[in-house]
């Protein structure tokens, strides 16, 4: 009789599931290039500021939607880490043919006037779905921008489960053991204790430790139903982390609903019971 490990068959199933993602055929390896078939505009890449900027021959600065890379250092500030892997990534794709297709969100720009596009190469390649794929980037959701949005999701989880780039050593935040200087963009980690409405949005209490809000003009995007299932669960909530100056929480903002999914959702197959 063949006696299989417990910690080698659950290796053994994730890689039969990344395997699968990518038979042809399957939706999920159609979804997984996240393709795009119409081009708004085609333009060439005068040089790559970092993992999700560019700029354009024509002057133009675009925003890549959906994600978002480590930061480069800046002035006083440190280069996060992968900031160099997913800027070195982004000049790789390109190369020396720096043509390159752009596809508005229906938001075309930001507060900083960057363009704001899902990015391809001459091939087809969509740049964000690499840069997950790779994991040297975060996907993230703005509205009304939110094409693609499950697709990016998705390449992020399957370089997440496979510990590809920055998810070697990188995981969820705990947030019963926020600091003060955990800030920026972060992944956390809570069980969702409390869940407040008011004129001023929803608010959701994670740990007594960590406040998300969810502001009115963008409520209509989450079911209220659903944020309610979740109510005495773990829960992982992505986004901007900020120490909130009156109390001692931090706070995040959630803009859509793939800001914030179960722990058992988010989990990967090798943290399941088989």
């Amino acid at each position: 009789m063949l006696f299989i490990r417990k910690d080698a068959l659950k290796r053994l199933f994730l890689w039969l599931w990344l395997f699968c993602l990518a038979l042809p055929g399957s939706t999920p390896a159609f979804s997984a290039t996240c393709p795009e078939v119409d081009y708004d505009d085609t333009a060439r890449i005068k040089y790559i500021v970092d993992g999700d900027t560019l700029h354009l021959e024509d002057g133009r600065k675009v925003r890549l939607i959906g994600i978002n890379a480590p930061e480069v250092a800046r002035g006083d500030k440190a280069a996060e880490p992968f900031s160099t892997e997913a800027s070195n990534t982004l000049k790789k794709l390109f190369g020396k043919n720096r043509a390159v297709s752009l596809v508005y969100g229906e938001e075309k720009h930001d507060r900083y006037d960057r363009q704001l596009a899902h990015v391809f190469t001459a091939d087809g390649t969509n740049a964000q779905s690499l840069l997950l794929r790779r994991g040297v980037a975060h996907a993230i959701t703005f509205p009304p921008n939110t094409r693609f949005a499950a697709c990016y999701l998705q390449q992020e989880r399957i370089a997440r489960c496979s510990k590809t780039g920055l998810w070697k050593k990188t995981n969820a935040l705990t947030a019963k053991k926020l600091k003060n200087s955990d800030t920026g963009f972060q992944l956390v980690r809570g069980k969702l204790k409390d869940i407040k409405i008011n004129k001023k949005g929803i608010w959701l209490n994670l740990d007594d430790k960590l406040t998300v809000g969810i502001r009115p003009d963008n409520q209509p995007l989450f079911d209220i139903d659903a944020l309610y299932r979740m109510l005495n669960q773990k829960v992982v909530v992505r986004g901007w982390l900020n120490k909130n100056k009156k109390y001692s929480t931090h706070y995040i903002r959630i803009r859509h609903p793939s800001s914030i999914q179960l722990d058992s959702t988010f989990a990967c197959a090798t943290s399941q019971t088989f």
